[in-house]
C-alpha cells in the first residue's frame, strides 16, 4: 500500500497489469487463483490493508486455517510488505490484530479448531466483519467459509466482501465446485511469468516441475492427476501443524529402505481415538542405513515406541538391529494395504479423517531431490501416485505405477501395522472391508497359529530381531 509518514513513501504497491480488477472489485466474494507466485497474496493483503485505512472504524480479518501458520507467515508479510512501519497502524501480537488511528481494526487467526473459531466469532463488539481475507484457501473447509459468511454483517462501508487466495487443487474441491464452476465467486486467475517482481530463476524452477504439481503451481490448473491411487486425499483436510497435535496414546515408526531411491523413516502418533498422526519423517537419499539409524536415534531422543516396521531386507534389517533399533518385519500385502489407508483417508461420522499428516514433518530436505523437482516427503508424493494406464487409456487398479512411492509403501506399512495387528486390534480385525482374520502370532519364538488354531514354525530363516515383539523397541 503507498502509505505515507512525513511525505515519506514507505511500502510503495506498484501493481501488475492483472491485480487492478480484483482490487477494484467490489463483489461480495472474490477468488484469486491461479499458478504459484503471481502476486495473489499480494493483491489481497493491499486491498485489506487500503479497505481499513479508507473507511474508519471498519474490521477486516485475516485467516488461515491454523493460527500457527497464520502467526508465522501472513502476519508477518503484513507487518514487512505491506504495512512497514506505516505510523497509523499499531500492532498488538497479544490482541491477534492491528489497530488503525481511524478505529479500523485489522484481526487476524485461524479456524483449526473450535477455540480458534471462538475467537473469530468474538472480534469486534458484535463479531461483525466488513472485509475477510481466507488464505491457502485449499485448506479450509466449506464449513469454514460458511462461518465465515455469517461474520459478514460490517456496516462501516457500503461494501463488504470475502476475499480467498489460493493455488489450484483437485477439482472435486468445494472451492472449484462451488466458487469457480458455481459461479459464487468473481474469479481472478494470475501467472508467474507476469510477476515481474519474482526472482529471475523462479520461472525456470516452475517449468522444471512435473505432473501434477506442474499444471496446478505452474499452469494454474484445477486437476487431478488422472487415475490417483488416493483421490480422496485433501490437504485442507489431512495436513495438519504441529500446534494442533493432540495428546498421543502410543507411538511407532516405520521404515522402507533405499539408497539411491528415497529411504523414509516416519514417525506415528496415535491419539486415544485411534486416529494417526505422522508427526516426523526422514526422506533422504545417498545415505547408508548405519548413518540413518544415528540419525533416526538422535531426532527421536527421549521418546518410546510401540515398535519399528520395515521393509524386509534383511541386511538392512540387522543394520538397524546392530544399532540398537529393534524392528520386526512389515505385513505388505498391497491391495488389503491400500485398501486399508484409503479407509483412514475417508471422513468419518465425526467429520475428521483417521489419518492425519503434520506440516512441517520433514526433518531435513533432500536438496538432490529437490533440485530435481522429485517428491521430498511422503506429503508430496500423493498427487502422483497413481495407477498405470492400459491401452485404452484408462487406469487399471491393480497395482500403482512404481514411481516415487517410497513414503507411500511406507504409509502402507504403518496402517497395516496398526489396523491388522493382532495383539492391539484383537483377533478379528476389521478395516472398513470385509471382516479379516490373520494369522495370529504366537508368544512362543517362532510359531504361528493358523486360523485352525494349530501352530506351526515360518518356513524360512528369522531375522534375529524378529523376537521382539511390539512395546520391545531398544532405543527407547
Amino acid at each position: 500500500m503507498i502509505g505515507t509518514t512525513n511525505q515519506t513513501i514507505l511500502a510503495p504497491f506498484r501493481p501488475l497489469r492483472w491485480q487492478f480488477a480484483p482490487f477494484r472489485d467490489k463483489a461480495p466474494t472474490v477468488l484469486l487463483t491461479g499458478s504459484a507466485g503471481g502476486g495473489k497474496s499480494r493483491t489481497a493483503g493491499e486491498k485489506a490493508h487500503g479497505y481499513c485505512l479508507k473507511y474508519p472504524d471498519s474490521m477486516g480479518l485475516m485467516l488461515r486455517k491454523t493460527r500457527n501458520s497464520m502467526t508465522n507467515s501472513t502476519v508477518l508479510f503484513m507487518a514487512r510488505a505491506i504495512i512497514a512501519g506505516d505510523k497509523r497502524v499499531k500492532h498488538y501480537p497479544s490482541k491477534l490484530r492491528f489497530e488503525y488511528d481511524n478505529g479500523s481494526i485489522l484481526a487476524y487467526g485461524g479456524m483449526a479448531n473450535e477455540e480458534q473459531r471462538e475467537q473469530i466469532r468474538s472480534i469486534g463488539q458484535d463479531g461483525s466483519v466488513d472485509i475477510a481475507w481466507m488464505e491457502e484457501a485449499t485448506r479450509f473447509t466449506e464449513d469454514d467459509y460458511q462461518e465465515v459468511i455469517a461474520r459478514m454483517r460490517g456496516k462501516s462501508a457500503p461494501w463488504r466482501q470475502i476475499i480467498l487466495t489460493t493455488n489450484p487443487g483437485p477439482p472435486q474441491h468445494w472451492i472449484n465446485q462451488r466458487l469457480i464452476q458455481g459461479g459464487e465467486a468473481r474469479t481472478y486467475y494470475s501467472k508467474a511469468a507476469d510477476n515481474t517482481y519474482n526472482p529471475a530463476d523462479y520461472q525456470v524452477k516452475l517449468d522444471g516441475l512435473t505432473g501434477i504439481m506442474r499444471l496446478r503451481l505452474r499452469d494454474g490448473l484445477w486437476v487431478q492427476a488422472e487415475g490417483a491411487v488416493y483421490d480422496i486425499f485433501d490437504p485442507a483436510l489431512h495436513v495438519i501443524d504441529q500446534g494442533d497435535l493432540p495428546e498421543f496414546k502410543s507411538r511407532f515408526r516405520a521404515i522402507d529402505f533405499g539408497y539411491t531411491n528415497a529411504f523414509v523413516c516416519q514417525w506415528w502418533g496415535v491419539d486415544y481415538d485411534g486416529r494417526m498422526y505422522l508427526y516426523r519423517e526422514i526422506y533422504h537419499t545417498q545415505r547408508t542405513v548405519k548413518v540413518h539409524a544415528d540419525k533416526i536415534k538422535a531426532v527421536g531422543a527421549g521418546e518410546s515406541y510401540s515398535t519399528t516396521v520395515c521393509d524386509h531386507d534383511a541386511e538392512d534389517r540387522a543394520t538397524l538391529a546392530e544399532n540398537g533399533i529393534m524392528n520386526v518385519a512389515a505385513k505388505k500385502a498391497v491391495s488389503p494395504g491400500l485398501q486399508a489407508v484409503t479407509e483412514r483417508l475417508k471422513v468419518a461420522g465425526d467429520g475428521k479423517p483417521r489419518l492425519f499428516i503434520v506440516r512441517g514433518a520433514l526433518v531435513e530436505p533432500d536438496l538432490a531431490l529437490d533440485t530435481k523437482s522429485a517428491p521430498i516427503s511422503t506429503e508430496a508424493e500423493f498427487p502422483g501416485y497413481v495407477w498405470p494406464k492400459g491401452v485404452d487409456g484408462k487406469p487399471v487398479k491393480e497395482a500403482p505405477v512404481k514411481v516415487n512411492d517410497h513414503g507411500m509403501d511406507t504409509l502402507r506399512y504403518a496402517v497395516m501395522y496398526l489396523d491388522w495387528n493382532v495383539e492391539a486390534a484383537g483377533e478379528t480385525v476389521n478395516v472398513g472391508l470385509s471382516a479379516y482374520k490373520p494369522k495370529r502370532r504366537s508368544r512362543l519364538r517362532g510359531q504361528y497359529h493358523g486360523h485352525n488354531g494349530q501352530s506351526h514354525r515360518g518356513a524360512g530363516r528369522r531375522h534375529p530381531s524378529d523376537d521382539r515383539g511390539p512395546g520391545q523397541g531398544g532405543d527407547r
